[in-house]
């Protein structure tokens, strides 16, 4: 395997909101993944990511906010959507870390390791004073299909991004740009 892969990986594993892996993709140009890879690796990791935040922001959430009080039911839809899409989330993370290392993402158990590993480093960025603004989030898209949430975050991210001005520091993840 070369040595981009596990790099890519940490990177990939690091987040956009994470200054380490910032100024690491900073000095490596990691190749894009299309919104669609890049939202289904964001499904595929809701779940977890989820239920970290839910971990992390129950202290500084009233009694019945949602993610203090989320039931196993609203996991599970997630979690459900979450195995579906993984398929094309593996394209995604192969895309960044190298067909050399697909093979370690071959089986649909590769998906939770995956995401366990990824939700607590973005949950860690999350500031307690936050907690009320990413339940209300999780709320007003409760209704939604997980697919639409993750839609939503990947278009949100695109616009942030749009937004960086020459010599910024980029997301680890790189989201191709929209075709015109």
């Amino acid at each position: 395997m070369s040595w981009r892969g596990p790099f890519a990986a940490c990177a990939l594993a690091l987040g956009a909101t994470a200054s380490s892996a910032q100024n690491f993709s900073a000095q490596l140009q990691l190749p894009c993944v299309t919104a669609p890879e890049a939202e289904a690796l964001v499904t595929a990791i809701l779940p977890e990511t989820i239920e970290q935040l839910a971990a992390t922001c129950a202290p500084q959430l009233p009694s019945g906010a949602l993610l203090r009080d989320a039931s196993p039911r609203f996991f599970a839809r997630y979690r459900s959507e979450a195995d579906a899409t993984w398929p094309s989330a593996q394209r995604a993370v192969s895309r960044v870390i190298g067909a050399d290392a697909s093979g370690l993402l071959g089986s649909n158990a590769a998906r939770p390791v995956i995401a366990s590993l990824l939700a607590p480093v973005i949950v860690k960025q999350v500031q307690p004073a936050e907690c009320p603004s990413y339940d209300r989030i999780v709320a007003l898209a409760q209704p939604l299909p997980p697919r639409n949430l993750a839609g939503l975050l990947v278009s949100v991210w695109q616009l942030a991004d749009a937004r960086r001005k020459p010599g910024e520091k980029r997301p680890a993840l790189n989201v191709c740009a929209r075709a015109s």
